[in-house]
Formats: C-alpha cells, structure tokens, sequence
C-alpha cells in the first residue's frame, strides 16, 4: 500500500483531499495544529492512519513528524503539502507578525516539508502536490503579503523540479474555497464564487489516476461564479 502524507489536515481542503486519498487506497500520515480534529477524522477513514502534532513553521516539528512517519512505513510515496494562513491588508497597513507568519507558513513551511521527504520521495519516483492558489502568478490590492508568500511557493516548487527529475511535483492552485481560511467559516453560497474543497479533492483524483509517466505540472481550478482574473 502507498503512503501518502497530507499537512493540514484537520479540516477544510486538507481533510477533504485525506478522504480521497483513502478512498484510492493509500495509507495516510496526517499532519496538523489540531490534534483532536486530526483523531475524529482517523476514525473516519477505511485505511491505516498515522496522525500526530505538526507545525511547519518549525522545522523541529517537521523533522519529528517526518521522522515518526517514515520509522513506522519506511517511505513516502506522495506528500500533499496543504498548510496555510492568510492575512489580508494593504501592504503597508499589515502587522509584521502577520506577514511573517505567512512567510513561515507558506513559503519556508512548504520548503521544510518537502525538504524532509524528498530523499524518499526520490528513492520511489513519488509525488509532490503543492498547494498553492490561484493568485500565484497575479496579485490584488490588499493581498500583497499572501500573494508573495504564494508567488515564492510557485518558484520553489518549479526550482524543485528542475533540481529533482525523478520526483513529480504538482502546483495546485485553487482560487476561493469554501473552508475556514482567513478567518471565515465555510457553509457560504456557492454563487458568491467559492469551490467546495470535496471538488478540488476531486480533481486531484483524477490526476493522481494517470499513469506514472505523466507529470502535471500545475493546475488552477476556480468556481464558474469566480470571475476570471489572471
């Protein structure tokens, strides 16, 4: 059985991805914040589970989770690097504490968390799905400080690319989900422009069901009621 590793997923886009993955049979490692939600979703799952405390913006966390992960399975074939926060403010309006919070968050925990099971990954041509946004490659007033934590995760995960051949890396680039992100809760109209995340889980599915030799390389996907910006 594979193993997949999946960051923040205790709920929202992270959950609903874990739910996939256990439904094309892999074994899942589970990694978030939110312990308790992370052993209810466990419960959940028709699959052998791992779930323990992760932060990514410690790369003493990571390394624990990353080590306890692969001493009880031995590899990684797919890791699904989904943490995130989001601020929103003009760029000079936004607190340093938050705008480094993203940059811990986004930027150097999606590092971290690849950098500590890429030799694995290597090892079984696995996959990397990078989980980014839509505004990865344009950018709006008042969301300077996300989008640059977004466009650096874009470089990142292209120059992991270029420097590791044999590994799959994937940009997933969602536009509004309707999740707890930024503070919201989810339950809003699917005509004020927002994904369900059991929809973007679903279309990474179907991605993950090609063949082995077929690397894709990004993907945006945006609610019909999104308008279109690039």
């Amino acid at each position: 059985m594979k193993l997949a590793v999946v960051t923040g997923a205790s709920r929202g886009l992270g959950r609903a991805i874990a739910k996939v993955l256990a439904e094309e049979n892999y074994a899942l490692a589970l990694g978030a914040r939110s312990v308790g939600e992370l052993e209810k979703l466990a419960e959940e799952l028709d699959t052998e589970v791992f779930y323990g405390y992760l932060d990514v913006s410690s790369w003493e966390s990571v390394e624990d989770f990353s080590w306890k992960v692969l001493e009880r399975f031995g590899g990684v074939d797919l890791v699904v690097a989904n943490a995130g926060v989001g601020y929103f403010g003009r760029l000079e309006e936004i607190s340093d504490e938050d705008f480094k919070s993203m940059v811990e968050v986004n930027l150097l925990g999606l590092w971290r968390t690849i950098k500590a099971f890429l030799p694995s990954l290597k090892d079984r041509k696995g996959t990397v799905v990078a989980v980014t946004s839509d505004v990865s490659a344009r950018v709006f007033p008042g969301g300077g400080a996300y989008v640059s934590t977004k466009w650096g995760a874009r470089a990142l995960v292209r120059t992991f690319q270029l420097e590791n051949p044999e590994v799959r890396f994937l940009e997933l680039r969602p536009g509004a989900i309707d999740t707890y992100f930024a503070g919201s809760r989810p339950g809003k109209p699917k005509e004020h422009g927002f994904l369900k995340p059991e929809e973007v889980a679903e279309a990474l599915r179907c991605l993950l069901r090609l063949p082995p030799d077929v690397r894709v390389e990004e993907l945006m996907l945006r609610s019909t009621y999104q308008r279109p910006e690039f």
